[in-house]
């Protein structure tokens, strides 16, 4: 079996541009301007839980669970402070 090469990784702007002093890919458009290419939207948006936000509902449950233990921690740590130093 021969070994698998590791093939470099290239950033978007590194695989349309061209560095300086490189030739140019022979299919590459003559124009040096960029090129605006239209944005396609999905005919429906989603949320920002995805498609099925319900699949992630115990998620918010435990998430919700902690910030209200996290928030009553803080107040009495709060509490303490002010009744203690003053």
């Amino acid at each position: 079996m021969a070994k698998k090469t590791r093939r470099a990784r290239l950033s978007p702007t590194q695989r349309y541009m061209p560095t300086p002093g490189a030739p140019a890919p022979a299919d590459a458009p003559e124009a040096s301007a960029p090129v605006a290419r239209p944005v396609v939207r999905p005919a429906q948006t989603a949320t920002r839980l995805g498609q099925n936000p319900e699949e992630y509902a115990h998620i918010r449950a435990d998430l919700q669970r902690i910030a209200i233990l996290a928030g009553s921690i803080l107040a009495v740590l709060i509490a303490l402070r002010i009744f203690i130093f003053h």
